[in-house]
């Protein structure tokens, strides 16, 4: 449905919730869904969504199964462990043989049909899907954090535990502890073995190979061969564990790394996450991530001190930020094996293991999507002001990279609600906050933004560049800006900031509304505003659902617009550059009622009476969404050609001259927050929402035409705080 989007976050603290199958298809379970990206070496296109599951993914897993690799599972919260068809994207079966919230998920790689799952209580479920039977072992009393079935034998599970012990059962003969492998003293948050079956490869060691009895099982007889496992914990070390012997032959202590590359928001705190993978191609090979998001390959045959390499050394900025919570890996070819990354700082990196640099990078959104614009000077530059207390822009017209990103954090510490670029300043981005905070980013930069001094007492909603009025307007032209910055807020205020003193005081604009127009009455709470194009005319929207129409730079009250009923939420001025003379005095007002409006103020702009005229009538009704109404956005490749959003969850495109719909778009998952026309091609918009994803969609492709009938309930997303244990 989408020609390009922006996925949630994979979710955090999973021991396994992505996995890469054989194809080359990454699935990563975010929120509720699991997205699933074709991976190549050059870019990653992310090619679908699966839908099903009612809470949180806790585990996602291919099938290796040479002519199944469609085939994938995933566990939730909600209890369900689901079997799909990633090609359909549909459900094939599930099981709900769990009692408690399930921790791990693993497809064996020597059954086809089987799939172990285990849960806190210390359940481990083995699902033979095929026969749609599941059998409950239970080896241990104990929290289960991770699993993970042998390669070589189709009967062998590792289990890690949150107490650090890890176990190794038989469950041909009613899960019989092979092993209890004792080493760790705190969570197990990965098990991976070794690629290659028997134990001849890593480093002899004298005092080991002595040992030829068993420390911690039944001793293993002379026909069966074992196989290494590596383990990684919240205990700093990664161990390698003979399974022939049931012990330890090697601790791997993480290297203490310099932090390198950007900054990290230091108010944010992360436990350790120690994640181990071991390379299809590489028997002598461990991957493991490391304390800030660095992640480190181990050469098991090396001796001395330093046996790891850095991934992503050989040059700046390559690395994640923060932990890695999974990685998984995918052959191409002979000799290229590609590793997949998932961490805290809601990135998506590809890795190439010959040369260990990043190949791609796939950004991703942790909260609601507030508010999206597009730089009116750097073509193509979007702004996302996101519910995760960070601003993404995107350079939306890059070749090399279609995921092209950076990412603000620094001194927002808050949802961002509000953007506006600035009209002529490339790069300047003002910015507006959850907790009422305003300020401006020079996103080319890496300083943080400035702050203005004045503080609005709830959320801001909307920020505007525009002429400045009473005082600001006074003085000569080298004596103030050109344009000032305005803020409206819940409290219902609209301030004018001066942008060369951010630390000033900014002033609230109803004294002057007041003044010019000789008003004693108490003024209606201000809930949003808009500029006509020209800096001529100024919209205010009020929360009785009243519209004002103001002339700059005093504010003298042309008209007022009694249409909605409701909260004003957005209004929208037509571009100025149509080919017909009316349409840029064209008004779109949406409110909580379902219906936009749109006015003509044409005679009232050109020739004004002398009081204010009071407006009823509209000029085009659109009717069809059945909910509020969040945002508006004219086309400006086209005369009267309007999208909206709504909380029915669909953004409708209008052909307002006709008071037609033209198309519906529904790919999102949740109530859609915000809209902008590509300023580059007729035919594609982008839209964000409660679903953590921004989403670029054709209106020439789309099958519907008009909203759907009746009203939609959505389960809103909800949004994540900062405390890092917060769903991601």
């Amino acid at each position: 449905m989408s020609e390009r989007l922006l996925p949630a976050s994979p979710n955090w603290y999973c021991s396994r919730s992505s996995d890469t199958s054989p194809k080359g298809v990454f699935g990563f379970g975010a929120k509720s869904s699991v997205y699933l990206v074709n991976v190549t070496a050059a870019s990653p296109v992310i090619a679908g969504e699966l839908k099903g599951h009612r809470e949180r993914v806790s585990g996602f897993a291919f099938c290796r199964y040479p002519g199944q690799e469609e085939i994938c599972a995933s566990s939730s919260d909600d209890g369900s462990v689901k079997i799909w068809d990633s090609q359909k994207q549909a459900t094939l079966k599930e099981h709900k043989a769990h009692q408690s919230t399930i921790t791990s998920l693993h497809w064996s790689p020597v059954v086809k049909d089987l799939l172990v799952s285990g849960d806190e209580k210390g359940i481990v479920v083995c699902f033979w899907h095929n026969r749609n039977e599941t059998q409950s072992f239970f080896p241990e009393p104990r929290t289960i954090f991770c699993l993970s079935c042998s390669p070589h034998n189709e009967n062998y599970i590792a289990v890690g535990y949150k107490d650090g012990m890890i176990v190794v059962i038989d469950i041909s003969r009613k899960s019989e502890v092979l092993h209890r492998l004792r080493g760790h003293d705190d969570e197990i948050h990965a098990l991976a073995w070794c690629p290659q079956p028997g134990e001849e490869e890593l480093l002899p060691r004298a005092e080991e190979t002595a040992e030829a009895e068993v420390a911690n099982g039944r001793k293993v007889p002379d026909g069966e061969r074992g196989c290494y496992l590596a383990s990684g914990s919240k205990d700093q070390t990664v161990r390698v564990w003979s399974t022939a012997r049931g012990k330890g032959v090697m601790t791997l202590k993480l290297p203490f790394l310099k932090r390198r590359g950007l900054g990290v928001d230091p108010t944010v705190k992360e436990r350790l996450w120690l994640t181990v993978h071991w390379p299809h191609t590489r028997p002598t090979q461990i991957i493991s991530s490391c304390f800030g998001g660095e992640l480190v390959v181990w050469d098991l045959t090396r001796s001395g001190k330093q046996k790891w390499a850095l991934l992503g050394s050989s040059s700046e900025g390559q690395n994640h930020t923060r932990i890695v919570f999974n990685m998984s890996s995918v052959c191409m070819g002979e000799s290229r094996e590609l590793l997949i990354s998932t961490s805290m700082d809601r990135d998506v990196k590809c890795w190439d293991l010959e040369t260990l640099d990043c190949c791609w990078t796939l950004p991703s959104l942790g909260g609601f999507v507030y508010s999206l614009t597009f730089s009116p000077v750097d073509t193509g530059s979007l702004a996302l002001g996101v519910g995760d207390n960070m601003i993404r822009v995107w350079s939306t017209l890059s070749i090399q990279n279609r995921y092209d990103t950076k990412t603000f954090w620094q001194g927002i510490k808050s949802k961002v609600t509000a953007l506006s670029w600035h009209p002529l300043k490339e790069g300047h981005l003002a910015f507006g906050t959850d907790d009422g905070k305003v300020g401006i980013y020079d996103s080319y930069s890496n300083k943080p933004p400035q702050i203005s001094s004045s503080y609005h007492r709830k959320t801001v909603y909307t920020l505007a560049w525009g002429p400045p009025v009473p005082p600001l307007s006074f003085g000569g032209e080298g004596d103030r800006p050109t344009v000032t910055l305005y803020s409206c807020a819940g409290e219902g205020v609209i301030l004018q900031h001066n942008p060369w003193k951010l630390a000033g005081e900014a002033n609230d604009i109803d004294k002057v509304i007041r003044d010019t127009n000789g008003i004693k009455h108490k003024l209606s709470p201000h809930t949003d505003l808009s500029w006509k194009p020209d800096g001529e005319i100024l919209a205010i929207g009020n929360e009785d659902g009243s519209i004002e129409i103001l002339q700059a730079p005093a504010l003298r009250l042309l008209c007022s617009i009694q249409q909605h009923h409701k909260i004003i939420n957005v209004l929208r001025w037509h571009h100025e550059h149509g080919s017909q003379p009316d349409a840029s005095h064209l008004l779109a007002s949406g409110s909580n009622n379902a219906t936009v409006y749109v006015h003509n103020l044409k005679s009232i702009i050109e020739t004004p009476s002398d009081t204010p005229v009071l407006v009823t009538e509209p000029y085009r009704s659109l009717v069809g969404h059945t909910a509020k109404i969040t945002s508006l956005a004219w086309s400006p490749h086209h005369d009267g050609r309007l999208v909206s959003v709504c909380y029915d969850g669909t953004a409708q495109v209008w052909d307002v001259l006709k008071e037609e719909a033209i198309c519906n778009y529904r790919g999102h998952r949740g109530r859609l927050l915000c809209v902008q026309w590509s300023p580059v091609d007729p035919d594609l918009v982008w839209t964000g929402g409660d679903d953590f994803t921004v989403q670029e969609w054709a209106v020439s492709k789309q099958e519907h035409t008009k909203p759907p009938k009746g009203k939609k309930k959505h389960r809103a997303g909800e949004e994540e705080g900062p405390s890092a244990e917060a769903e991601g």
